[in-house]
C-alpha cells in the first residue's frame, strides 16, 4: 500500500521567527538613548572647549592692549630692557594666537587629545615668564621651551605647574638654562619629563 505526502504543504515549510512589535520598540528605544547620551556628552566636550578658545581669545586681547599702551609709551627714546619686554609680548601674542588655532581645530574635529594639557598650559601665567613652544608626543613625553629675564621665575613656574591637577603626574627630570647672547638679559629655558634629546628633533 503506498501513500503520497506532498512535502510543499505548509506544515512542512520552515518558519521564519520575527522581532515582536514589543521587542523591536524595546530595540528602537535603547538605541535612541545611547544616540541622545553620545549627543550630550559631545555638547559638553564642546561646551568646555568653546568656554577655553574664549578665555584664550580674552589673554589674546589683552595682550594686545598692553602692547599697544607699550607701543605708546615707547615713542620716546628707549631703553634696551623695553625693547625686549616689547619683543616677548609679541612673541607670547604669536604663542597664544597660535593655540586659539589649535582649539579652533579641536572645536570642529570634537577631539580632546592633548587639550586638558594645552589648556592649563595657556592659562597658567607667571609675569615676566613666557613660553615659546611646547610639545607633547604619544607617549606622554613632553618639553617647553620659554624664556625669561630673571632665572629665579622658572623655579617658580616648575612649582606651579607641580600644582596643577593635569600635570600633577608629570615629573620634570631635565631642567635646562643658558644665555643665547651674553649682550642680552634673556634666558632660556627647556623643561622635558624624560631624559635625553626629543624623538621630535
Amino acid at each position: 500500500m503506498h501513500q503520497q505526502i506532498n512535502l510543499f504543504q505548509p506544515v512542512f515549510r520552515k518558519q521564519h521567527k520575527v522581532f515582536s512589535a514589543t521587542t523591536l520598540s524595546q530595540i528602537v528605544g535603547a538605541v535612541a538613548v545611547l544616540l541622545i547620551l553620545l549627543l550630550g556628552h559631545a555638547g559638553w566636550t564642546l561646551t568646555g572647549m568653546n568656554a577655553t578658545a574664549d578665555n584664550l581669545q580674552e589673554q589674546y586681547d589683552h595682550l594686545q592692549q598692553q602692547v599697544k599702551a607699550l607701543d605708546e609709551t615707547l615713542r620716546t627714546p628707549d631703553t634696551q630692557l623695553l625693547d625686549s619686554e616689547i619683543e616677548q609680548l609679541q612673541s607670547s601674542i604669536e604663542e597664544r594666537n597660535l593655540l586659539l588655532t589649535r582649539f579652533g581645530n579641536l572645536v570642529i574635529d570634537q577631539q580632546t587629545g592633548f587639550y586638558d594639557h594645552f589648556r592649563t598650559l595657556a592659562e597658567l601665567n607667571v609675569p615676566g615668564l613666557w613660553l615659546e613652544g611646547v610639545s607633547l608626543d604619544g607617549n606622554a613625553n613632553v618639553e617647553i621651551r620659554g624664556s625669561t629675564l630673571e632665572a629665579r621665575l622658572v623655579p617658580l613656574y616648575l612649582q606651579q605647574l607641580e600644582d596643577q591637577k593635569e600635570l600633577s603626574s608629570t615629573a620634570f627630570e631635565t631642567v635646562q638654562l643658558a644665555r643665547p647672547d651674553v649682550q642680552q638679559p634673556k634666558i632660556g629655558f627647556v623643561l622635558r619629563n624624560f631624559q635625553g634629546e626629543p624623538a621630535w628633533d
